[in-house]
């Protein structure tokens, strides 16, 4: 069973003619489980419009932008004023070159995308074929292999998500590595780098898996290797791995760039256990499966785009087994050195890693060390579904199904084919296995494409422009709306839909848009669109000026009917707009020019808590203000820098640190906000201190502000003795009035901490502050009209606030959706979401966005 078809005589060309029938084989067998797509190549694709029209963008971008200006591949045209747009997902960069001549020919990214598509099964497929029966001889269990790997229902579960589908390379490269270290041919180690590298760069999930399938088959040789012609092979096998890496890392730099520079762009714990695999995922089939749907009470059931539907068919297992006993029954009667004979076991060894690896974190309740050494280390932390790792699981079962299916026919009528009986229950086996994985037919959504486009990309086209499209599916709750700001969909299917099929749109128009879809969405994106909630009003004009917007593509089919009035009014009197083309469905609005105001021209004022607590970490602020009659707009990413000193009474430094914070985003005329600073320790000892702020070159150029700081013990909000305080409203008196429903608004508040509790404003990070709620107080929001009729809102305090102290707070509100009269309760929380000390009662007036 485990003798290499490399170590059998017979001509090459014979065996590769011998090839052609299993390849034709997996050509039609991909048809048909993918049918009706090969009539639908150039116009559709399955599951729905959202990831697999984002692929198809990025395929298609990256198609033009290798051979037009390959600089700019990561500076792609969606999430305008955003920087390495790429990098906020795969970029596929193997796929754009290989559909790149289509892409040129056809110009169509649907049909870049099937064809990558029902390719990549095929190679699969018959990669996985060819490895099979180098390892057993039999072609019957080489088709069996193949059938598992490239077209069982975990692929089809994966429809919508091409990147993790396309795997053609990573059988060929683990069938080039065992023939290498075998024979030694420096040809069959060329191979291994360079399908290495295929793989690795369709996706950085695939270097991850290629590198540790590679990693542990290196090991697993090194264990029984004894002379020096075994270990020369095992070096050349590093030095391809290290060249693969230095031709990768150039791709890398734009993702490690936005992780230097972007919060939260690395995959934190909480989302990753969210996604990990349960042992009784293995046991989940997929929901319109030929046969378990027929016996769905036996099986749970999971959609396709689920990333936890796991099951590969009872067969599979079963043939694993047999593989197993196999192997424990003949291995001392097989020919061939520790190495061969213990292939099976190496391919058990993977399916078991992976398993673990498909787990996450945590097993059982418990530290996860397989997993959770490397995401330490930083190689795991992009990878946000651990349950993704199931494809080396899928490829490694696979295989020993192939074990087992050759096993199964030496029992039954010899080997090659030559008997009856094994070709016969080589079909049954086949068959079987193709049963438990038909998924039939395959989900298509029909798409725009060519002279069907809309109008109004066709119109852009011929226009120098930077577009945003509005309106955009309404955005849920997300309460606080001051600093980091997540971007929370009421329907996050079908905002994904809408906005993938406006990212591949600009496939054909190639302008840079606002809109935009993607694994990562910085805080620019998120601010516009709950800031265009409102639009048109005065403030979405001036924040789209200050962009840089030049046109805006509004789209009346996401208008309710009733609405439509309303809107056209809006659109028509708005200061700013004027109708550009009315195109029926579409209008399109050119945003007229505006002024801004420079970033060196904002006030800025440090706040300081008066006294904080001896060794503890304390929050501080920068407070920002308009003061100009312009608005201003700052697009700048990269981290600001700044200094804190702690000096004693002798002027001596006792404390020392550099930290950054966030530029302002928007701001119009006279509004204010705070950006959040931190010093990770106050001193040891209680006294009276000398704090001194250094803003470093950057946007505000250089500032320096000094401070009296007192240290003493007190109680905290985390465990308080006497929790109270009063918040003010700093404008003006009367009914405050809001010139526009939704969107974001500004208000300022005064907030006096009383009692003798030290109010904390935040911790260290937005995860932080997740894991440990209790202790934070906040400034509350509430608005009504006969009741609540709007979410409770959060602010944050500008600074940790010890008893007695005032501040200023400049925050974001977000005014209810319709029009009319309500009342703003405001008043100081804790995270357990009570409310404590004097509640300030507002009277609202919300507009319609004429004025």
């Amino acid at each position: 069973m485990l003798e290499s078809v490399g170590s059998r005589p017979g001509n090459l060309s014979a065996r590769r003619r011998e090839n052609v029938p299993a390849f034709l084989f997996f050509l039609l067998a991909a048809l048909a489980f993918t049918w009706p797509m090969i009539l639908r190549l150039h116009r559709a694709v399955p599951v729905d419009t959202g990831d697999p029209l984002l692929n198809a963008w990025i395929i298609s971008w990256g198609s033009r932008t290798l051979f037009t200006a390959p600089t700019r591949l990561f500076q792609a045209n969606i999430m305008y004023p955003a920087r390495d747009v790429l990098a906020y997902s795969e970029h596929l960069f193997t796929m754009a070159v290989l559909t790149a001549p289509f892409y040129w020919a056809f110009g169509n990214p649907l049909l870049s995308y099937n064809l990558l598509l029902i390719g990549g099964l095929v190679f699969s497929g018959f990669g996985c074929y060819l490895l099979v029966r180098h390892l057993t001889g039999s072609r019957w269990a080489a088709l069996v292999g193949g059938f598992l790997f490239a077209l069982g229902s975990y692929k089809f579960s994966q429809l919508s998500h091409l990147q993790i589908m396309f795997s053609p390379f990573l059988p060929f490269m683990l069938l080039c590595l065992l023939r290498y270290l075998e024979g030694g041919r420096k040809r069959d180690l060329l191979l291994f780098a360079l399908f290495c590298l295929a793989q690795s760069l369709s996706s950085w999930h695939y270097l991850v898996f290629c590198f540790l399938a590679a990693g542990l088959l290196w090991l697993w040789r090194a264990a029984a290797s004894r002379g020096r012609e075994e270990w020369r092979r095992l070096a050349g096998v590093l030095l391809a791995l290290g060249a693969v890496l230095l031709v990768v890392l150039p791709l890398a730099l734009p993702y490690l760039r936005a992780h230097a520079r972007l919060p939260g762009f690395e995959r934190n714990l909480t989302e990753i256990k969210g996604f990990s695999a349960h042992p009784g995922d293995y046991l989940t089939a997929l929901k319109g499966n030929l046969l378990y749907s027929r016996v769905s009470s036996l099986l749970p059931q999971g959609e396709i785009g689920e990333e936890r539907v796991l099951f590969p068919g009872l067969a599979a297992f079963l043939l694993a087994l047999l593989a197993l006993a196999g192997w424990a029954r003949e291995r001392k009667r097989v020919p061939g050195d520790t190495f061969h004979r213990g292939l099976p076991l190496f391919f058990l060894l993977l399916a078991a890693v992976s398993f673990l690896l498909t787990l996450g974190p945590e097993v059982a309740g418990k530290w996860n060390p397989l997993y959770m050494i490397p995401y330490r280390l930083g190689m795991l932390r992009f990878i946000r579904v651990p349950a993704r790792f199931y494809v080396l699981f899928l490829l490694s079962l696979a295989v020993l199904a192939g074990y087992g299916t050759a096993w199964a026919l030496t029992r039954v009528g010899g080997r090659g084919g030559r008997i009856p009986a094994y070709r016969a229950w080589g079909a049954v086996l086949l068959a079987l296995v193709a049963l438990e994985n038909v998924n039939l037919p395959l989900p298509m959504v029909d798409v725009p494409h060519g002279g069907g486009i809309p109008q109004a990309y066709r119109w852009l086209e011929k226009e120098e422009a930077v577009i945003v499209e509005l309106p955009t599916l309404g955005l849920g709750e997300e309460h606080r709306y001051d600093r980091l700001l997540d971007f929370l969909p009421r329907d996050p299917h079908a905002y994904s839909e809408l906005e993938g099929l406006r990212v591949y749109f600009s496939a054909y128009h190639r302008k840079k848009t606002v809109n935009g879809y993607s694994g990562y969405f910085p805080y620019s994106y998120n601010r516009i669109f709950y800031e265009m909630e409102a639009f048109p009003s005065r403030r979405c004009v001036e924040l789209l000026q200050g962009l840089g917007v030049t046109h805006v593509v509004w789209h009346w089919d996401l208008v309710p009917p009733e609405r439509e009035g309303e809107y056209r009014r809006r659109l028509l009197s708005t200061p700013g707009l004027r109708p550009a083309a009315d195109l029926g469905e579409e209008w399109i609005l050119e945003v007229e020019e505006g002024e801004v105001s420079r970033p060196g021209d904002l006030e800025l004022e440090a706040l300081v808590p008066e006294v904080v607590r001896p060794g503890e970490p304390f929050n501080l602020g920068l407070a920002v203000r308009n003061s100009t009659p312009l608005p201003t707009v700052v697009t700048e990413e990269e981290p600001q820098g700044f200094r804190l000193v702690i000096t004693d009474g002798e002027g001596e430094a006792v404390e020392e640190e550099r930290g950054t914070y966030r530029p302002p985003f928007f701001l119009q005329s006279g509004e204010g906000t705070v950006l959040p600073l931190r010093c990770r320790k106050a001193p040891e000892k209680e006294g009276s201190y000398r704090l001194h702020l250094h803003l470093e070159e950057g946007i505000f150029s250089e500032r320096r502000f000094s401070f009296t700081l007192g240290v003493r013990e007190m109680p905290a909000s985390e465990n308080p003795s006497l929790l109270d305080g009063r918040v003010e409203y700093a404008g003006a008196d009367g009914v405050v009035q809001v010139p526009a429903p939704d969107g974001l608004f500004p208000l300022d508040f005064r907030v006096t901490a009383g009692g003798d509790t030290y109010l904390l404003a935040a911790r260290e990070s937005r995860e932080e502050e997740v894991a440990r709620p209790r202790g934070l107080v906040h400034l509350a929001l509430r608005f009504e009209k006969e009741g609540p009729v709007w979410e409770e809102q959060r602010g944050t305090l500008p600074c940790d606030l010890p008893p007695g102290q005032s501040v200023l707070l400049p925050t974001l509100i977000r005014p209810p959706d319709t029009p009319g009269r309500y009342k703003l309760f405001v008043g100081l929380t804790d995270e357990g979401f009570r409310w404590f000390g004097e509640v300030l009662v507002l009277e609202v007036e919300v507009g319609d966005g004429s004025g």
